[in-house]
């Protein structure tokens, strides 16, 4: 590698996919703009994923391996590595469509005041596939916070910050289980304009989303979503709110509960996060042997799930014996385990007087 700096720094942190991170790299090769550099950070992985990656045969490559410390220690230690004055950040089973790098540099060269830059993206989800953000015009995004909560304009992998501005503002909240990105993006259009680009130029793939292994867990991290807050700016309270009352229902369901109340009160103010606000609100009042049920619930619906996304991208269900009434076995299952749920949630909040 020579010594001219690249114009991109790409960072992707890696974990454990192996059956996905061949992909994300040959979208990154196939860039119609050349002018980068590939900073691969192996986050202690257990599969092959370090071996495949290590096949890739690029004098712009830079692969590191770290002990598992989590996405955002990760990214934080690729960006603290990178050359550029431009940081692409891409998650390791994600795509980008060839022009992407292109357009986020002709979009840099367009609004050259901004510290974020971003594009619209597809969405995998386990049935069904859908568009984000191309409606929203180019150009500067007017309100960030109004813009984030209604459309959800900040996906990661969709995302290009200048490296000063990353410096300045932090970082990643090393630790905070999920919605660090979004963290991330919030803090940094606090002081930053951002601009986009309604092109569709990210695929973004939840299929098989790691949060699915983490929705137990508690945040480690010293920073809160609170700290964002601000007396009368309505959407980034409302952000805030949604972002923390996430974090709460994942508190409850890990028997975190001190600090679940703690967001339950702090987020009643919210107005348009109602509804999800309730749902922790009896999560807070349900007693432990609800909370086993319904995480039972959820897994036997996860993997309902799970299943229905392998049948569809493997072979046609009528090809499969039994499979129709395999799955039907599943969803009979969790509609049991989800009623019992339902009837402890009233019969909690009965108890509490709340109905």
């Amino acid at each position: 590698m020579d010594d001219v700096t690249p114009f991109f720094s790409i960072v992707i942190p890696l974990y454990n996919k192996e059956t996905h991170i061949a992909d994300t790299l040959l979208s990154v090769f196939n860039q119609s703009f050349q002018d980068y550099e590939v900073i691969i950070v192996n986050d202690g992985s257990t599969d092959r994923s370090l071996a495949i990656a290590e096949t890739f045969y690029d004098t712009r490559i830079k692969i590191f391996s770290i002990a598992n410390g989590g996405v955002s220690a990760a990214r934080n230690y690729g960006v603290g590595h990178a050359q550029s004055a431009f940081i692409a950040f891409l998650d390791a089973d994600d795509t980008w469509e060839p022009s992407f790098l292109e357009e986020m540099k002709h979009l840099i060269e367009r609004y050259p005041a901004c510290g974020l830059y971003s594009s619209s993206y597809t969405v995998l989800e386990q049935n069904k596939v859908y568009d984000k953000c191309r409606h929203l015009p180019e150009g500067f995004v007017q309100n960030y916070f109004e813009t984030e909560f209604k459309h959800g304009i900040s996906r990661l992998s969709a995302t290009v910050v200048r490296k000063a501005v990353f410096d300045a503002t932090g970082g990643f909240p090393a630790g905070m289980v999920s919605g660090e990105d979004s963290y991330f993006c919030a803090r940094v259009a606090l002081k930053y304009a951002m601009a986009f680009t309604p092109k569709l130029l990210v695929t973004y793939n939840k299929r098989f989303s790691g949060i699915n292994l983490r929705y137990c867990q508690a945040d480690s991290c010293r920073e809160s979503w609170f700290d964002l807050y601000e007396e009368g700016d309505f959407y980034r309270n409302e952000l805030l709110a949604d972002k923390a009352i996430r974090a709460g229902i994942r508190y409850a369901l890990g028997f975190h509960k001190s600090r679940s109340i703690l967001i339950e009160k702090r987020t009643e103010f919210t107005m348009l996060s109602k509804k999800r606000w309730r749902y922790l609100f009896i999560l807070n009042r349900l007693p432990y042997p609800g909370i086993v049920l319904l995480k039972r619930a959820k897994y036997i619906y996860s993997l309902t799930k799970l299943l229905n996304s392998w049948v569809s991208m493997t072979t046609p269900l009528y090809t499969v014996p039994n499979m129709s009434k395999m799955k039907q076995r599943w969803q009979a299952r969790a509609a049991s385990v989800l009623h019992v749920c339902k009837e402890l949630l009233i019969n909690s909040a009965r108890q509490d007087g709340q109905f």
